[in-house]
């Protein structure tokens, strides 16, 4: 094979790997939005719930028991 197709070839696989990552950080930039915007609303909860009586007695407490 030549010095020249090999180098080609290269470049192809390249090229073809760049558009892969220009895709996915595509796809990153749509889903980055949401993830904040849930992981604000997540906060919002996990902060009243911290205000609820039984969660400020039991604030180590990571479960909570259920009956079976």
């Amino acid at each position: 094979m030549s010095i020249l197709r090999d180098l080609e070839r290269q470049k192809k696989a390249i090229e073809s790997e760049i558009k892969r990552l220009e895709e996915k950080i595509a796809l990153y930039q749509e889903e980055l939005p949401r993830l904040t915007e849930r992981l604000a609303e997540i906060e919002e909860v996990i902060e009243h719930v911290r205000q609820l009586p039984r969660y400020k007695q039991n604030d180590t407490t990571d479960s909570v028991s259920q009956k079976e």
